[in-house]
């Protein structure tokens, strides 16, 4: 059902790091203090993620709607999203993209994490993008979200967020 199974702690430094090869290209297709267009984001060059990357469009008014959603999700899902609203989904699965807030792209800043959900893990990532050069704000945002299941066993929290941190670290 779209999941993969976690095999080791080293799963996790597995999905940062996959987060922090998507955010390396991010920044060098954008300009200083602003977010890059979406038409400067090749495919290509993301090939290895596009099962969990979805683009959502903004609505200005805190919503947002499907452009684009990779295989992996949509096989989550159990349905293509394209077109759709996130408010369309169940709440188990519209939570996934709620995660790290929408709205918080205003500084055109990268926002990632992984979240302990019990069962899994999912690493998520929020890029913000222009669809026109003239504007100012995000108008999208390049989703990559992959849901992992744990091995049934305890484990210590192996990985540090930390807000002023560019890049996610272990711990």
């Amino acid at each position: 059902m779209g999941w993969l199974t976690m095999k080791s702690q080293s799963d996790i430094f597995s999905l940062i790091d996959a987060q922090n090869e998507i955010v390396d290209y991010w920044n060098s297709r954008r300009e200083v203090g602003s977010a890059p267009l979406r038409a400067d984001i090749d495919p290509g060059a993301l090939r290895a993620h596009l099962h969990c990357i979805s683009i959502l469009e903004l609505d200005g008014q805190g919503g947002a709607t499907f452009r684009l959603i990779g295989t992996q999700l949509r096989n989550l899902i159990g349905a293509d999203m394209r077109g759709c609203r996130i408010d369309d989904l169940p709440e188990e699965h519209a939570s996934i993209w709620r995660m790290g807030g929408l709205s918080l792209l205003e500084g055109c800043q990268p926002q990632q994490g992984v979240v302990d959900l019990g069962e899994t893990h999912h690493a998520w990532l929020r890029l913000p993008l222009r669809h026109l050069a003239a504007d100012d704000a995000p108008t999208m945002v390049l989703c990559h979200d992959v849901l992992r299941r744990k091995k049934t066993r305890m484990s210590r929290p192996v990985f540090s967020l930390h807000p002023s941190a560019p890049r996610a670290v272990a711990a």
